[in-house]
């Protein structure tokens, strides 16, 4: 039962409130959506970019909205799930939207409803677009929550799509080939505009829908590439090269990967709008994302990750490889039930030393003799210690490591956020 709309203004009164209107916490479907945008007369008259993906995602809309805001423009950016607090998802020019114009505008979506049950996540994404609309932003960054064709952001009409991955994750959902997870991504695509593929091999289903719909497709290391030099790379595009930028402040080749496609996008919107080398150069340097590959210390070696799918849990395996002390590694994990554990942690089983597990605080958790069983399942003889709480399993694990040593924290936005909490 949904429970009264808060009397406060709290807003983590309303986002109980909200999350209390529909018992599913994914609804998909868009008709309950539109309608409650157009109630609301949510058409925004500025340019939308839509971007989908496995991972990825939130970095590229952060890389994106780095750039265009030091290129001088009001940016508006929507991102979920967040890490420490909710205000992390909604941004204007790279600050967090203040708790006050949050519970405005969801009071305001609340209110004319017209006893829709929409979700926690389509009220937020309504909301989102709603501060952005009264800011008078110049331009919008979406970041698609679930799949893509379903999500809710995907009832505002995106100029440019950008699709960053697509592999096994939400197959609940979804589907359980990469080829029906492609076509549900595919749905942010849009007739004659822009449709940027950020990955390698395309499924056959986001090919074919994109040509049924005469999107303008550009593909990584086709339409576009990286080059890659010791100090800098350069970005070779169609119309221009924009050459000797520097690399990210994050961490991982997949965030070379990500800016790949951030700069395509760029390149198109370059068209039509004045963005300059230095704005991209200013971007790039400007983004410090938590939670992706954050390497937190060198010595010990301390790296935090939200990875919680098979190939995200591989780019974090590549950065740990890479960057690691010769010590022991111990990793600090806990995972969602709904998430295939034995592929995240099949590339960490035979280089961790002891494993310091807890339940994650949430209704959605594996429990711990799930996880240890899963650990369990590739070595019989692994040195598990289990904990209270995260973050008493990570301030175990960092009260046994030396200097040389080396933790690694991941499996879940949940993980990373309940470990460093204080």
């Amino acid at each position: 039962m949904p429970i009264d709309s808060p009397l406060s203004n709290s807003l983590n009164d309303w986002l109980e409130y909200i999350d209390s209107i529909n018992s599913k916490s994914i609804s998909l479907g868009l008709d309950r959506v539109k309608k409650v945008k157009e109630i609301c007369n949510l058409n925004p008259d500025f340019p939308v970019i839509i971007v989908a993906g496995t991972n990825g995602k939130g970095s590229s809309c952060k890389f994106l909205e780095s750039i265009l805001y030091y290129a001088g423009f009001k940016v508006g950016c929507y991102t979920s799930p967040h890490l420490f607090n909710f205000n992390e998802r909604i941004s204007i020019n790279k600050k967090s939207i203040s708790d006050d114009l949050i519970v405005d505008s969801i009071k305001s979506i609340d209110s004319r409803r017209d006893n829709e049950l929409l979700t926690y996540f389509e009220i937020t994404t309504l909301s989102a677009m709603d501060i952005m609309i009264k800011a008078n932003v110049d331009i919008a960054i979406l970041e698609v929550g679930l799949g893509g064709r379903h999500d809710a952001v995907n009832v505002f009409e995106p100029e440019i799509s950008l699709i960053t991955s697509i592999s096994l994750d939400h197959q609940d959902y979804l589907g359980n080939t990469v080829e029906e997870i492609g076509y549900e991504k595919a749905g942010v695509l849009r007739k004659n505009k822009d449709a940027i593929i950020n990955f390698d091999a395309p499924p056959i289903s986001v090919l074919e829908y994109a040509k049924k719909i005469s999107a303008n497709v550009s593909i990584i290391d086709t339409n576009y590439k990286l080059n890659c030099k010791h100090k800098t790379f350069d970005y070779i595009g169609e119309e221009e090269s924009i050459v000797d930028l520097p690399y990210p402040k994050i961490h991982g080749l997949h965030q070379l990967r990500n800016i790949t496609g951030v700069l395509r996008c760029i390149e198109l919107l370059r068209v039509n709008l004045e963005i300059k080398k230095e704005a991209i150069i200013d971007g790039l340097l400007g983004v410090n994302l938590r939670g992706r590959a954050e390497i937190m210390s060198q010595n010990p070696f301390i790296v935090v990750d939200v990875a919680h799918n098979p190939e995200a849990a591989l780019s974090l395996y590549n950065v740990i490889s890479k960057s690691r002390n010769k010590g022991k590694l111990r990793a600090v994990f806990s995972i969602l039930k709904d998430k295939s554990i034995k592929d995240v942690i099949r590339l960490f089983v035979d280089i961790v030393d002891e494993w310091h597990i807890s339940k994650i605080n949430s209704a959605r958790a594996m429990p711990t003799i799930e996880i240890i069983n899963a650990i369990k399942s590739y070595r019989s003889d692994a040195l598990i210690y289990s904990s209270d709480n995260l973050h008493g399993a990570y301030m175990n694990a960092y009260e046994k490591t030396s200097l040389n040593d080396n933790i690694v924290v991941f499996g879940s936005f949940y993980t990373v956020s309940e470990c460093l909490i204080k």
